[in-house]
């Protein structure tokens, strides 16, 4: 199934950009070499030097789905019902709030999070044949079942390339052209399409991605762990092909982990949409289907 630009542009981002410019540190300290005027393309040379040695310390920088052998997991969500209920109108309670909260805690709701692939939501809501749900309520249930599907799914696609820092997909890579500026680096893909920068540490800080004329812009943040690097949250700046110039989204999302078959998976998530609502989904009961 084909992946998404965005997708896509993620998975090399860690592994490709990480490798390369532990070339350049190397580079940099060699004194019979001439520094690059910032912004400057380097040479390709400089990407050709890389040793087996100097690829496992720049990908050791980053912890990684890919060295636990995740493939993919299951995992029960708890919404926090009356934050999205209460965030989202802003106001005091509504005459019913109380009978839609009990009807959507009866919701069976299982993220499917497939690390290459579509992830995907399954939803059910217990049957009451001596008590069926009105349409009005039905199309509640309805309504939440979308957004919640569409926030879990579009987080994940976010999330899963930026914390599987495969080696593998990164060698032979040749669509990025990399120069030093006074911060750091920046990395743009020949069609410019995809532009990532990374600090002098080698820590990525930016990535920009355009497809058919939407541009997602996010910023991630990492904590240190045992095993590396783990994203910890970011915040995403959407502007869709069909919006207007100063239509901007804009998403935060935070990630608490859980370990499963010697990899980290979500064991929560708190997505806000400033201004639209906020949510938070708790992540339990999960198997792990390692490779």
């Amino acid at each position: 199934m084909q992946k998404s630009m965005v997708a896509r542009a993620m998975r090399r981002i860690v592994p490709t950009c990480i490798l390369v410019l532990s070339c350049l540190w190397v580079s940099a300290q060699n004194p019979s070499t001439m520094p690059m005027p910032p912004g400057a393309p380097l040479p390709r040379a400089s990407v050709a030097t890389l040793n087996d040695a100097l690829l496992a310390k720049a990908a050791g920088l980053y912890d990684s789905t890919a060295k636990g052998g995740l493939q993919s997991f299951n995992c029960q969500v708890h919404p926090d019902w009356n934050l999205i209920m209460t965030s989202s109108r802003k106001g005091g309670p509504a005459a019913g709030d109380d009978a839609k909260l009990t009807l959507l805690g009866t919701a069976n709701i299982t993220l499917h999070g497939r690390l290459k692939g579509n992830s995907s939501l399954d939803w059910q809501v217990p049957s009451r044949p001596e008590q069926p749900i009105e349409k009005a309520m039905m199309a509640m249930l309805d309504q939440a079942h979308r957004g919640i599907e569409n926030t879990l799914v579009s987080v994940l696609k976010l999330w899963i390339p930026l914390a599987d820092g495969s080696v593998a997909e990164s060698l032979g890579e040749d669509e990025m052209q990399i120069a030093q500026t006074e911060k750091g680096y920046t990395l743009r893909s020949k069609d410019m399409s995809l532009t990532e920068e990374f600090d002098r540490n080698l820590l990525l800080v930016q990535y920009i991605a355009v497809d058919s004329g939407s541009t997602v812009n996010i910023a991630p943040t990492f904590e240190q762990t045992g095993h590396g690097l783990l994203l910890s949250s970011f915040v995403a700046h959407i502007h869709r092909a069909s919006a207007p110039p100063e239509s901007v989204e804009e998403m935060h999302v935070r990630l608490d982990y859980q370990t499963g078959a010697s990899a980290e998976i979500p064991a929560r998530l708190t997505v806000e949409i400033p201004n639209v609502v906020q949510m938070d989904f708790r992540l339990d009961g999960c198997s792990v289907n390692p490779k």
